[in-house]
């Protein structure tokens, strides 16, 4: 990692608030900012044990954390919690975007697994310049939401609120979309990303009971333990947004002697992989017929635009198809 006193100045400043500190100390303060932005944007109060839980840091540290960012003037305690200055707002800015950024990137450009999307990033992030960030936001095309469906702040530092609400209070029937799940804690959030369930996913909640939710996600009908269910935030589809179609089914569904119109890619599909199945000919309208079962639950051979393609049952569960009649 570069020295502090060798990198570029996130605040502008001609001096980094944190250059006097070890990297160590200075990447426990930056952690610190951005979890005090996160409870700034989520409006909710920025308590010791409350900020410890954020940056997955014990008391003890978070207190120690809390004194050094208060004596370089990043932070104040105000009241009932904490709060960033402004020069402190503006590091936990570029610790956000830039975290967010590449998350971005890996989702759309590696084949880093999703569990691991978190880990890798939270890394990374203390390791760029302000032109870092920038240079990597253009080459994405300046997104807006990262792969999470949180709002990747911009170069002005304008982070937009959140829409929707948590699925545990939505209205069952009522068609909406994930629009964002937490990453932390990343072993619940890894538990949704095996399940195949990402942001950006259409849904209709069916039922709410002590068991957790009965959902149906792109044409697949699915049961969340309340913990997992707590992660997601549903809001209702925009102008120009349609529901699943009622026959929707996943491609791994689809039993040979059958076939299938693609009606699109899932959310979930990124990356290297998202960009080998396009080029496969797994788009909109395009004819699929499953025509050999691999033994063992093995990979399914496909028939696609006259090419015979082997997927896993990974790969076709990110298959959005309407069966079709053969014959």
């Amino acid at each position: 990692m570069p020295d502090s006193s060798a990198r570029s100045s996130p605040t502008g400043a001609r001096e980094h608030p944190l250059a006097g500190l070890k990297t160590g100390e200075r990447k426990a303060v930056e952690d610190l900012l951005r979890a005090l932005l996160e409870c700034e944007h989520s409006g909710g109060v920025a308590t010791d044990a409350r900020l410890a839980g954020l940056t997955g840091t014990s008391l003890e540290s978070i207190l120690h954390t809390l004194a050094r960012a208060q004596g370089v003037g990043l932070a104040l305690n105000a009241g009932p919690g904490w709060q960033l200055t402004t020069d402190g707002r503006e590091i936990a800015v570029l610790i956000m975007r830039a975290h967010r950024l590449i998350e971005t990137r890996l989702a759309r450009e590696s084949s880093v697994p999703p569990g691991k999307w978190h880990e890798v990033a939270h890394a990374d992030e203390h390791r760029l310049t302000r032109d870092d960030v920038n240079k990597l936001a253009d080459h994405l095309g300046n997104p807006r939401f990262d792969p999470h469906g949180d709002p990747i702040p911009t170069r002005e530092g304008h982070l937009p609120e959140r829409e929707g609400m948590t699925l545990l209070a939505w209205e069952a029937g009522k068609p909406g979309v994930i629009e964002h799940i937490e990453d932390e804690p990343p072993a619940l959030f890894a538990r949704l990303a095996a399940a195949g369930i990402f942001a950006g996913m259409r849904l209709s909640l069916r039922a709410t009971s002590s068991r957790g939710c009965d959902v149906t996600i792109e044409g697949k009908d699915l049961q969340l333990p309340l913990e997992l269910a707590a992660l997601i935030r549903v809001r209702a589809l925009r102008e120009g947004e349609a529901t699943t179609p009622a026959q929707a089914r996943r491609l791994s569904t689809i039993a040979p002697g059958t076939a299938a119109h693609v009606l699109g890619l899932l959310a979930g599909c990124t990356g290297a992989e998202r960009s080998r199945l396009l080029d496969l000919g797994f788009v909109p309208g395009s004819r699929i017929e499953p025509v050999l079962q691999g033994p063992f639950s093995g990979p399914v051979a496909y028939r696609v635009r006259g090419t015979v393609i082997a997927l896993r049952h990974t790969q076709a569960e990110q298959v959005l198809v309407h069966p079709v009649p053969t014959g």
